[in-house]
């Protein structure tokens, strides 16, 4: 079916076309989407217009940018399309003419090559039908592509912010006859290109996330959509700026090519999150968008927080700007952090980082130490920011101590250098410290730990001093070092006592443990803090007016020094020992000669005490350093009369010279039992022994003398004991032994018992073949039974037997 010639004649005179190729007939595509990509010597022109410092500082560029890029991309859109295309865009409806099968093509051309005026008088049949026919499909393929630069355009003239933006993008869906899933894939196009156009401008904005929000709502696109879009537009984006960036320039933070991608990828990221994405559904969605930029998933979170976290510091800055006004508040904040995707860390550490600037600028005079404090209000002002910001007291705390210990100590350091000197009172001193402790706003718990590291401050130098001397032998001066850090380390506890703090009131286990954290001789090694002690001992000696002698008042010192230096006791008494301990044996074993000599008399051991206790008392041995040396002493002692005794008993003499060296070592009864046990021992038990009878049994008559020479060797009860069941052990096992084996030669035969003792005992036998029958003699168990009996009196006449108590039961 064809058209009359008056309504092909009015349809070409709507069109205004003047050139054949409107129609399509020269063979063109239905459409064309011309690439508009900026080369990278454009792009770098038109950064450096925007901005006049350089691209390395991004946070200076990122308020520069005006205008859409975006819109500017729309309107490259709405210009697309051959005349055809543009024709339908002007009357769409009329490209809709119902019942319209096919156009001849010389009326077309007629009309495309007459002037309108002889086109009314009916030039068209002067063309001849050999040109053909336009289709129908044809003229709706032209339609459907002009409603995507409709798309564009509408975008254009009332904006993405406009309200009525999304119905009029629908109306051009009905308008063109568009069919639903078609419109899709024109709206999906439309955002992609809007999110190159946005990016090709590599100065990101704030503004722009609520763009893309705003033109997702308009196009009335779903998440799936949004991520296609996103994915196809990375892919096309990189594409395009790879050919002609080179890839180590897209590794350049700085180049603008660089910052475009990370542009879409914060664009992207924003885009994603506030979508309502499920984590999985993101993850996919952004590493699509990563993949396409030949870039790791996280690397791509990476850059898209170094992009964000300017804008944060942004509002971080103007926070603090108007702290005063109550213009902001912690949940504004918050929202900017969900709005740019900060997470609670990095939001965390800039928090920190912004109150540390904060409290430097409200420091003034920080360039003199001895005067810098902070300004008036600055505790209120530091409080709300605190507040705003959300952080914690130990956190603030702590920023506020790293930019005041430095004034602090500064101060105290000085304050302390008086009281050394004496020109300053402990008092005055503290009154100084408390002073400053409010000019620098610093909090007690925070004073504690300075005033710790105060005095590990001011006992450095007298130790470094003093390790100076110790090094080259000078013990003269090393000497005298200690003493003036016995000084020092008094000042500082007089100075800390005015605080009243319990922190402070064991100073010594505090500042002098080697093993605290806070220790003020931590700084020396174990084998330093030894030798000091050893030379600071030794000196305090010489230093008596014998030189052998430790005055009270130098003891005391070296236990201040001991304090001072973390020597532990055992330590101390070993350098005792080493030091001290030659002297006290000398005095013991020359007092352990004379009185075992021939010359004994309770004179000779009055005067022998006298010279060993003026030893002990003059190098202050303690008793435990005395009873080390004592116990060894009197061993020999012991020794020494058990070779004058030819019997083995010592004598009446013997004893009592025992007892009176026993008296001058300062020795117990029982610590001299160990001795004697080991000398007298197998004396005592011989005697046992030989105390026995033909069965045995110690008799009455013997068993007094045998306590007597217990007491005489020394051997103590509980050991007297024991050699006495030893003894008893030896001469009843062999009874034991007779009794079983007799009961087993009783008992068995001989062929049993030559199995048992695997020995052959043989038999006799008769003529008769028979072997020998009964007992001989008076019958072997009449004798065992003798035996038994024996063994029962041994037992209970010598009480071997001991009663213990093994538990007790009231009824």
């Amino acid at each position: 079916m064809k058209v009359q010639t008056s309504a092909l004649t009015f349809l070409l005179v709507a069109s205004h076309s003047n050139n054949v190729s409107a129609f399509g007939i020269t063979g063109g595509s239905r459409s064309s989407s011309r690439s508009t990509f900026v080369s990278s010597p454009l792009r770098m022109q038109s950064v450096r217009q925007i901005s006049t410092g350089q691209l390395n500082q991004r946070n200076n560029m990122s308020m520069l940018a005006d205008g859409s890029g975006g819109i500017e991309e729309l309107k490259q859109l709405a210009k697309e399309g051959d005349k055809l295309v543009q024709t339908a865009r002007k009357s769409p409806k009329l490209f809709q003419v119902g019942g319209i099968a096919a156009v001849p093509a010389a009326a077309f051309l007629g009309a495309a090559l007459v002037p309108g005026s002889v086109l009314a008088a009916g030039a068209v049949g002067a063309v001849g039908a050999s040109a053909g026919f336009i289709g129908k499909n044809r003229l709706d393929a032209a339609t459907e592509a002009a409603a995507k630069p409709a798309i564009a355009q509408a975008i254009i003239d009332l904006g993405v912010d406009s309200a009525d933006v999304a119905g009029v993008i629908q109306d051009i869906k009905s308008q063109y006859h568009v069919p639903e899933e078609d419109f899709a894939e024109m709206c999906m196009e439309v955002y992609k290109r809007y999110i190159i156009g946005m990016v090709k401008t590599p100065i990101t904005k704030t503004s722009e996330m609520k763009e893309l929000s705003n033109l997702r709502k308009a196009l009335s696109m779903e998440n799936l959509a949004v991520g296609e879009a996103h994915a196809s537009a990375a892919m096309e984006f990189y594409r395009q700026t790879s050919l002609f960036t080179p890839l180590e320039d897209l590794e350049d933070p700085d180049h603008p090519d660089r910052m475009s991608i990370d542009k879409f990828l914060f664009l992207s990221e924003r885009t994603f999150r506030q979508g309502g994405e499920t984590e999985e559904a993101f993850k996919y969605e952004m590493s699509r968008v990563a993949k396409a930029f030949n870039i790791k998933f996280n690397e791509a979170l990476e850059r898209v927080a170094e992009v964000a976290e300017p804008f944060y510091q942004k509002a971080l800055d103007n926070t603090r700007a108007k702290l005063d006004s109550d213009a902001v508040s912690s949940d504004m904040l918050l929202r900017a952090r969900n709005s740019l995707g900060i997470d609670d860390i990095t939001a965390h550490d800039m928090h920190m980082s912004a109150y540390s600037e904060e409290v430097k600028a409200l420091l003034a005079g920080a360039d003199d130490p001895s005067t810098a404090k902070f300004v008036d209000g600055a505790r209120e002002r530091l409080a709300k920011l605190q507040q705003v910001l959300g952080l914690e007291d130990a956190e603030a705390g702590y920023e506020i101590s790293a930019e005041g210990t430095p004034l602090f100590q500064s101060k105290a350091l000085e304050a302390m250098s008086d009281v050394f000197s004496g020109s300053l009172s402990p008092q005055d001193a503290w009154k100084l410290v408390k002073e400053r402790q409010e000019q620098l706003l610093l909090k007690d718990e925070a004073m504690k730990d300075l005033l710790a590291s105060m005095v590990m401050q001011a006992m450095g130098k007298p130790f470094e001093d003093t390790m100076t001397f110790a090094n080259v032998n000078n013990e003269g001066a090393t000497y005298d070092k200690l003493l003036e850090a016995l000084e020092a380390k008094e000042s500082c506890r007089a100075v800390l006592q005015q605080s009243g703090w319990a922190e402070f009131s064991d100073f010594d286990s505090k500042f002098f443990d080697p093993k605290s954290k806070s220790s003020a001789c931590g700084m020396l090694s174990r084998s330093d803090r030894l030798r000091l002690f050893r030379i600071f001992l030794t000196r305090s000696v010489r230093k008596s007016e014998s030189g052998k002698e430790l005055t009270e008042e130098n003891y005391n010192k070296v236990k201040e020094v001991k304090q001072m230096l973390g020597i532990t006791d055992e330590d101390e008494a070993v350098e005792f020992r080493m030091n001290f301990g030659p002297e006290l044996q000398k005095a013991l074993n020359m007092a352990m000669f004379e009185i075992m000599g021939d010359d004994f008399t309770s004179d000779l051991v009055s005067n022998l005490k006298e010279i060993v206790d003026k030893t002990i008392a003059d190098y202050k041995l303690s008793k435990n350093l005395v009873a080390e040396f004592a116990g060894p002493i009197y061993m020999r002692a012991v020794s020494l009369v058990n070779d004058k005794s030819p019997s083995g008993i010592p004598s009446n003499e013997a004893s009592k010279q025992l007892e009176a060296l026993r008296e001058l070592l300062g020795m117990s009864v029982e610590d001299t039992y160990p001795a004697h046990l080991d000398i007298f021992g197998n004396q005592y038990k011989k005697s046992v022994m030989e105390s026995m009878g033909s069965t045995g049994v110690i008799t009455k008559e013997y068993r007094e003398p045998l306590e007597s020479l217990r007491t005489r060797l020394g051997v103590s009860e509980e050991a007297s004991r024991k050699l006495y069941l030893e003894a008893m052990e030896e001469r009843m096992k062999p009874m034991v032994e007779w009794v079983v084996l007799e009961l087993e030669r009783t008992m068995l035969t001989a062929e049993q018992l030559a199995r048992k003792r695997q020995k052959d005992f043989g038999e006799d036998y008769f003529k008769t073949g028979k072997g020998a029958e009964g007992t001989l003699g008076l019958g072997a168990e009449a004798n065992i039974m003798t035996d038994c009996m024996n063994l029962i009196d041994f037992y209970t006449e010598n009480d071997i037997a001991e009663k213990k108590e093994i538990g007790t039961k009231k009824i």
